[in-house]
């Protein structure tokens, strides 16, 4: 098209749009009609010119007393095609309604990039978590305390090279903390909005820059619902994609999905995934934890297909925290705490059993715990005897925890499981006194102990439909 008449197009176009006056607006619009319609003539000009030449080369070619290859003929013809130019102006009506039957769906899918170490074989939800980001899923991890929802999440977050966003939910979150407002020192950015626009992510610990953002809603159960309503925005449009809009010159222009910060700002979606957590389901109330709000169905709805009930891994627990322990300030040692994974196992059921989750209950970081503690008791007795006289023992992590329940109900606990507690102190006494090559060691007993706690474990995971973390 002639730069001038694009010149005069556009001129005309902005005195539509923008002129004060409404007969100048009119006559404007009447002769920005007029200009596209002798463009529009003029390019069904030139394609009569291409079909004119074309019957001039054709004719050329019978008259000419010098033969022309079939290669020198299709190269004019193409050369002669190249100077047609064929817009949606020049379609008939027909046309255009065939065209418009026929577009597709636009599915968008995020492009991510997943790092992880060589020859490493990552957990089923990792699997499934990464797929749902992929999709462009909100995901919501729900189950009992302790069982590394949270965790996960960071997980996550790294694997992507996502920047972690947590909005911790509870009664006193504010709008404020959603989408940003006005503070005693300036505006400040919600947690939402912030991760929607990928606003101030900074750098990742390798000094890179984040990919996009992962905003976790951390105990989303806990929320007010009246405030819960003001992330349905975001959540309801997590997997709108761009929208391919005509504007007043009749260009096509990518809108991408926008909310709206308490500036009064639309923030356009970037790179993000939504990963919410609690203790149960977002529609129900639950006894164990009262500071729990029954949400409205319409936030669920925003997490159908990707609601995963989570518990505990054993097997991992078992094989990754309890066995094959080393550390580097004894490298050639090798440590075998099977014992305290059999007890620490037994004392969880028993008190999910017991309905008393709520008052305490044994997290995979108990079990954690555990194991430093041992670890550096030994470390201590090893190298560096008299910098802490009296170290603390592995029995008294376990005693700290029982301290958390009343006295009925840790009597309760201790009196049904008399034996394993007894068993149980019993072998930390005999293991802390082991000479270093003999830590490793673990009865065929106490082995097919935890082989059995695992296999029931994985049972159960089958029967409530869970994924262990």
């Amino acid at each position: 098209m002639d730069n001038n008449i694009q010149k005069k197009i556009e001129d005309l176009e902005n005195l539509v749009v923008n002129a004060p006056d409404e007969t100048v607006r009119r006559l404007a619009q009447e002769q920005l009609d007029r200009v596209k319609d002798r463009q529009k003539i003029n390019v069904d000009k030139d394609f009569s010119g291409v079909i004119t030449a074309i019957n001039s080369l054709i004719e050329k070619v019978y008259n000419s007393s010098t033969a022309m290859s079939s290669k020198q003929i299709d190269e004019a013809i193409a050369d002669r095609l190249k100077k047609l130019k064929i817009n949606q102006t020049n379609l008939s009506a027909e046309l255009k309604e065939l065209i418009g039957q026929t577009k597709t769906t636009v599915i968008q899918i995020n492009e991510i990039k997943v790092s992880s170490s060589t020859g490493t074989r990552g957990r089923r939800l990792e699997d499934v978590l990464l797929s749902d980001a992929e999709a462009q899923n909100n995901v919501y991890l729900f189950g009992v305390s302790g069982t590394g929802k949270t965790f996960i999440a960071g997980i996550i977050a790294d694997k992507l090279n996502y920047k972690l966003i947590t909005l911790n939910c509870n009664q006193f979150t504010s709008p404020l903390d959603i989408v940003g407002g006005q503070t005693i020192d300036g505006y400040k950015e919600g947690r939402l909005t912030q991760a929607w626009g990928n606003i101030d992510l900074g750098l990742n610990p390798i000094g890179k820059p984040y990919d996009g953002a992962l905003l976790l809603l951390d105990e989303l159960p806990k929320i007010d619902p009246n405030t819960a309503g003001i992330l349905n925005d975001g959540l309801a449009k997590i997997k709108d994609g761009v929208k391919e809009v005509i504007d007043i010159r009749g260009n096509r222009v990518q809108v991408p999905p926008t909310i709206m910060n308490g500036n009064g700002e639309l923030i356009e979606k970037k790179k993000i995934f939504i990963i919410g957590t609690g203790n149960s389901l977002l529609n129900e109330a639950n006894k164990d934890y009262e500071a729990n709000f029954k949400q409205d169905l319409s936030l669920q709805d925003r997490f159908a297909g990707s609601c995963y009930r989570i518990t505990y891994n054993y097997k991992f627990e078992y094989e990754k925290i309890m066995t094959n322990i080393s550390t580097k300030s004894l490298p050639n040692v090798v440590i075998d705490l099977t014992f305290a994974f059999n007890f620490l196992a037994q004392l969880r059921m028993k008190i999910v059993e017991m309905e008393l989750t709520g008052v305490a209950f044994v997290s995979t970081r108990l079990m954690i715990v555990a194991r430093d503690t041992f670890v550096a008791f030994i470390v201590n007795r090893e190298l560096a005897p008299n910098n802490i006289p009296e170290p603390k023992k592995i029995s008294e992590v376990v005693r700290s925890f029982m301290s958390l329940f009343k006295p009925d109900q840790r009597d309760n606990l201790e009196e049904k499981l008399k034996d394993e507690f007894s068993d149980f102190y019993n072998t930390c006494a005999l293991k802390e006194t082991l000479p270093l090559d003999q830590l490793n060691n673990s009865t065929k007993e106490e082995r097919d102990l935890a082989r059995f706690i695992i296999e029931n474990a994985e049972a159960k995971y089958t029967q409530e439909n869970a994924i262990p973390l």
